[in-house]
């Protein structure tokens, strides 16, 4: 078996223990939050959401800083050089360890003014909010000292230990609800408390598999300035890009809310909602590329790296495309299941946001592809300005007089010129041929959709109800054939051919 065939593999049992990981705890997620409502109750479960935002607030740096470790983890492991394996392992944590006392120092002045200041809650209730907003920083404190740790495990494709650790964690989440409902006192504090434990014994998991399994993640204390600048440059950029992110789509949010009000807020809320969900079901197969597209690079092998990145994308398209036409063919019926009685404009925001998701599947692979290739300054600029356009944009036209839905088409519009951005910056920096580039993802994700719409569309015209729905759901086996048919090369074919015959056939 080649080198490539072996990763190849790796990459689709990763990929399959992850999606496991995720629909499990998709279940839980659901259910939990019930229960933790309903013990709560509405007020506390409010305070709670509210005072542990902080862990939210620091996300982005916590993201930017895990994306900068990884990326350097994968480059190091490609390489093979086990000395600056460690150097950058123990870089990093020394990095995060200067980010908690960051963390602290902002949290109890200026985050403990806000609290106790400016936020409305109940005067007797404030205990118990200043309480869980110490346990908040420290949970928050406890889980960006796992960061290098998570990734180093990710870099080093342990995803078996990393979907098994994570189902782990949702369990003890599920005994919490449990706790709760049987424990008498103050369970807002209690809930609070028994979190930050879970996430204690998680760390203690990841600390103990890591220095068993992964021999160079031993912390030394020494200083690499020169890595630490690095990393540190790294991460600034990637800070910039994920706050350009967060910010075309919040202040997107708010543009709205000047013009139409909360109701459409709600309706925008919902479509996130299910971004969210079907995303998570890509970026599953991204995770599990994305070391690979990074070794690749670092060890040379810029043929495979090139054929990682263009059949990555090509995929992260075919099974987005496979989980939205249904919903999209059948988004009323969808709606009315889930919500009853949605909010105005939540299905025409909801259809565009799925299409808007099945093109924004494609910018992943290029964008960890630049990662790997370290040369982001001027990347994350350009890219950054052309997704904050969304602002202004959307501005002007609802101005000008037109509907809500506008601001989704005009996020979509925006993402395929993003994209050929991107495109431009991979050629420069990577070499990576726009024409092949069309030729081998754009042309068949193309076809393939061109060749699936009609008959869909004509069970729409004759049908509808859960009718419609069933029908639509029957067809995607046809639809998974004209991708086998129209979006895979020869030896994509043969590999499938091969798959079968051996995974399938000889069970028989």
């Amino acid at each position: 078996m080649s080198n490539q065939e072996s990763n190849s593999k790796r990459i689709a049992k990763n990929t399959l223990l992850l999606y496991f990981r995720m629909i499990l705890i998709m279940v839980v997620s659901l259910y939990t939050s019930r229960v933790i409502l309903n013990e709560l109750g509405v007020e506390d479960f409010g305070i709670y959401n509210l005072v542990a935002g902080v862990v939210v607030l620091f996300s982005f740096l916590s993201n930017a800083m895990v994306t900068a470790t990884q990326r350097y983890l994968s480059v190091a492991i490609g390489k093979g050089d086990k000395k600056y394996i460690q150097s950058i392992f123990s870089t990093s944590l020394l990095s995060h360890l200067f980010l908690i006392l960051l963390i602290i120092i902002v949290a109890e002045t200026v985050g403990l003014w806000f609290v106790n200041a400016k936020l409305e809650i109940p005067v007797d209730r404030m205990y118990a909010t200043n309480v869980i907003y110490q346990l908040a920083i420290a949970t928050t404190c406890v889980n960006i000292i796992r960061i290098p740790y998570n990734a180093s495990i990710i870099a080093n494709e342990r995803m078996s230990f990393f979907a098994y650790i994570s189902i782990v964690e949702t369990f003890l989440k599920l005994f919490i609800v449990w706790a709760l409902v049987i424990v008498s006192g103050d369970k807002l504090i209690i809930y609070s408390l028994l979190l930050l434990f879970v996430t204690i014994a998680i760390n203690i998991a990841y600390w103990f598999y890591s220095h068993k399994y992964l021999v160079a993640n031993r912390f030394v204390l020494r200083s690499d300035k020169k890595l630490l600048a690095e990393l540190t440059n790294f991460s600034g950029w990637n800070l910039f890009g994920g706050l350009a992110d967060v910010g075309y789509k919040q202040g997107t949010n708010i543009i709205l809310n000047l013009f139409f009000g909360v109701t459409v807020n709600a309706a925008l809320g919902i479509t996130n909602q299910i971004r969210n969900a079907v995303f998570s079901f890509v970026s599953n197969l991204q995770l599990a590329a994305n070391p690979q597209i990074v070794k690749s690079y670092a060890a040379g092998e810029m043929d495979y790296f090139k054929t990682l990145v263009h059949r990555i994308s090509k995929y992260s398209y075919f099974l987005m495309l496979i989980l939205t036409f249904p919903v999209i063919l059948n988004i009323d019926l969808v709606l009315k299941i889930w919500l009853k009685n949605p909010p105005e404009y939540t299905a025409i925001f909801a259809v565009l946001t799925l299409i808007f998701c099945l093109i924004d599947s494609l910018t992943g692979p290029l964008w960890v592809a630049m990662q790997a290739g370290g040369k982001i300054q001027l990347f994350q600029i350009v890219t950054s300005i052309c997704l904050l356009l969304n602002l202004p944009t959307c501005f002007a036209f609802l101005s000008w007089g037109y509907g809500p839905y506008t601001v989704l088409i005009i996020q979509i519009v925006i993402t395929c010129f993003t994209l050929g951005v991107r495109l431009v910056f991979a050629k420069y920096y990577l070499q990576i041929s726009i024409r092949y580039y069309l030729r081998e993802v754009l042309f068949p994700i193309i076809g393939v959709t061109v060749f699936a719409i009609p008959v869909p569309l004509y069970i729409c015209t004759v049908s509808n109800g859960y009718t419609r729905l069933l029908f639509t759901i029957l067809f995607m086996p046809v639809v998974c054939f004209i991708i086998y048919l129209c979006g895979t090369c020869q030896s994509e074919k043969v590999l499938v051919k091969h798959l079968f015959k051996t995974k399938i056939l000889k069970r028989r």
